[in-house]
């Protein structure tokens, strides 16, 4: 049995699923971050391939560079008591939270990932004056995400505290879509233009377990008394294509203005196929085929460069990513061949609309985020580049679908590095290092009805309230390696 396999058994013994993990990332959980200060949309080096293909005829030659990203991300969530679905009186008979379940439901969680991430990329002239292709491979989306085990609820009489009170949504878990792409370009000398065209293999992952009530909540024990708590692993994956188009100008000697668009994987709507088990309150263990439909962001970025002076770079730029398209994600059994992920407005499955088939539904609803970056090189001698950038990412998540699996806020970071050019210019090495400071962000706990049942979303859509405080920083150092020849 693998490793989160073995996790959710183990788990499931003494008590008789999250979709996404997030990273060190720009707006939502986008992570593109190799390249360092050099990873923009008037690159010249093989991240064009994934920036900006034009940016591939910018130079000659036959050019190899390899990096690698690692971040360490550290992260907490306080959840409120007032965020439990349903708190009961001591003695009471019914399903919930009793009073000496609340520390087990509510409280601090905290999370430390190292996280790495690699970037190969080749990409060559092939010997002509305006032409060039390559090709690389990248991890633009996604990451690991473990949240730490609170040792001090061993032995309590809830099991699943242990796990922190985030683990209705994450306990551990990854999401990640990696390039493999091929592309080239062309240079227009008369117009000083250069048009580049990219494709992309997109191969996405994700491998999740979460806390799990059959009905949504975050109930402890039912109203006989027993452990409600489950247990719910999610491992699916799947492959798709998508493509990307780029220009860069230079109107005159030492400026180049480059813009690009990175369609979304699959164009559209992601499918990805895998199992779901689960283990829910007393029931037995099941596993079932299952596909996970969800839609990724496009991305259009641009850049601006110029070199007022030999030894002397700036640079501006930014991104606007479309994650207003990640509306949903949605778990729909594969042994229904009507698989259908209508939902109607209460939450509800729809299905006068076709609705069917669907085990888990989380409404996203997220938002287009933008970023802004500028930096500069200066040269000190021939063969040693000192560079700094600084910039600011927009949150992409709404208070009402925040959970600890996928959060994210305004953000700022700065960076510093340095390449060093060796052997005749022939070989360089790069390093950058980049601080994320994260805007510490606190969202206040569902509205409740008169009977102080919280205002939530009917099932197969409901999920424990995940209102609290969340704070997050980031470290993230890229080393690189390039060969020119």
């Amino acid at each position: 049995m693998n490793r989160p396999s073995a996790r959710v058994a183990g788990l499931i013994i003494p008590l008789g699923m999250s979709l996404l993990s997030s990273s060190a990332s720009a707006g939502g959980f986008l992570v593109a971050r190799f390249g360092g200060e050099h990873g923009h949309a008037t690159t010249t080096d093989p991240t064009a391939l994934y920036y900006n293909p034009a940016g591939l005829a910018l130079t000659h030659g036959t050019r190899l560079y390899v990096d690698g990203t690692f971040a360490l991300r550290r992260a907490s969530y306080d959840r409120p008591a007032g965020a439990i679905d349903d708190p009961t009186a001591a003695g009471a008979r019914a399903s919930g939270t009793p009073p000496d379940g609340v520390a087990a439901n509510a409280g601090r969680a905290t999370l430390s990932d190292v996280i790495a991430s690699p970037f190969v990329g080749l990409a060559s002239d092939l010997g002509t004056r305006h032409l060039a292709v390559g090709l690389s491979f990248a991890t633009p989306f996604g990451g690991p995400s473990i949240w730490d085990r609170r040792e001090g609820d061993r032995g309590s009489p809830y099991p699943g505290a242990v796990d922190g009170p985030q683990r209705w949504s994450s306990i551990d878990g990854t999401i990640r879509s990696s390039y493999v792409s091929a592309g080239g370009a062309v240079r227009i000398p008369a117009l000083r233009l250069s048009l580049g065209l990219s494709a992309n293999l997109v191969l996405s992952k994700i491998s999740s377990v979460r806390a799990r009530n059959g009905n949504g909540t975050d109930d402890l024990i039912s109203s006989s008394g027993a452990v409600q708590e489950g247990r719910s692993y999610l491992d699916a994956d799947g492959v798709t294509m998508s493509a990307a188009a780029g220009a860069v100008w230079e109107p005159m000697e030492g400026l180049w203005l480059g813009v690009s668009y990175q369609s979304q994987p699959g164009f559209g709507e992601m499918v990805l196929t895998g199992t779901l088990e689960q283990k829910l309150a007393t029931a037995g263990l099941t596993r079932d085929a299952v596909d996970v439909r969800q839609s990724l962001p496009d991305v259009v970025r641009w850049s601006a460069r110029y070199r007022p002076a030999p030894r002397l770079e700036l640079r501006i730029g930014g991104d606007v990513a479309r994650w207003s398209s990640f509306v949903r994600q949605c778990v729909l059994l594969r042994s229904d061949p009507r698989r259908n992920c209508a939902i109607a407005p209460s939450g509800a499955l729809d299905e006068a609309h076709g609705g069917s088939g669907v085990v888990l539904h989380l409404p996203r609803n997220w938002k287009d985020t933008l970023g802004l970056r500028g930096g500069a090189s200066y040269w000190i001698g021939q063969s040693v580049e000192a560079f700094t950038g600084a910039g600011y990412d927009s949150n992409a998540v709404p208070d009402a679908t925040i959970d600890p699996a996928l959060f994210d806020m305004d953000k700022l970071s700065v960076s510093g590095g340095v390449r060093v050019s060796l052997a005749a210019d022939a070989l360089f090495v790069d390093a950058t290092f980049t601080q994320v400071i994260y805007l510490q962000r606190t969202v206040a706990p569902r509205p409740r009805d008169a009977a102080g049942k919280p205002e939530t979303l009917a099932s197969p859509s409901r999920q424990p309230d995940m209102a609290g405080t969340y704070s997050q920083s980031a470290s993230v150092l890229v080393v690189g390696l390039g060969y020119v020849f």
